[in-house]
């Protein structure tokens, strides 16, 4: 590990530490150990193609509407 990397525990601590948020020791270490899988879900949500610039929703614009 490089001297910038931080672990996952110490990156979810800091992260509920930031949010207020006080969970057990036992629940600690759950979100540990789903932490990478959800990093991971969440980098996949940029490597679509043409995703950027597509609403990511279905939106309405009154402006259009007659």
């Amino acid at each position: 590990m490089s001297g910038r990397e931080i672990d996952d525990r110490t990156t979810v601590l800091a992260l509920l530490q930031m949010s207020g948020l006080s969970p057990t020791d036992a629940e600690v270490d759950v979100m540990v150990r789903g932490y990478p899988a959800g990093r991971e879900m969440v980098a996949a949500l940029y490597t679509m193609p043409d995703v950027r610039y597509e609403d990511p929703a279905i939106t309405f614009d009154p402006r259009l509407a007659t």
